[in-house]
């Protein structure tokens, strides 16, 4: 899959977060997830120059998991569509960025 491909699919998963955030009624999920919308729409507008090291908005999407997961507890579905846009995420850094060899001796 594409690196465009790839971050559509966090903001697929980041959809979800919000559909299920506006179905609870969470201000702060919206509030929250919208940002994390936000810096993803970023990322895919820019696709075609994303490196390994730009393919972190984890760090944002991490905070905001953590934050909803406190508040709402750990079964909701904003956060588990959160969750799966971080796997997503991880899953692109190691395309990315793939493990070097270690030298032979």
């Amino acid at each position: 899959m594409s690196v465009k491909g790839q971050l559509r699919s966090c903001s697929d998963f980041l959809m979800v977060a919000m559909k299920a955030a506006e179905r609870g009624n969470s201000k702060s999920g919206m509030t929250l997830v919208r940002a994390c919308m936000d810096n993803m729409e970023l990322l895919v507008r820019q696709s075609e120059n994303v490196k390994a090291g730009d393919a972190d908005p984890q760090a944002l999407l991490n905070k905001a998991a953590a934050e909803l997961q406190a508040e709402l507890g750990p079964g909701n579905g904003i956060v588990s569509a959160l969750r799966n846009a971080i796997e997503r995420l991880h899953a692109l850094r190691a395309e990315l960025n793939p493990p070097k060899p270690s030298p032979k001796n």
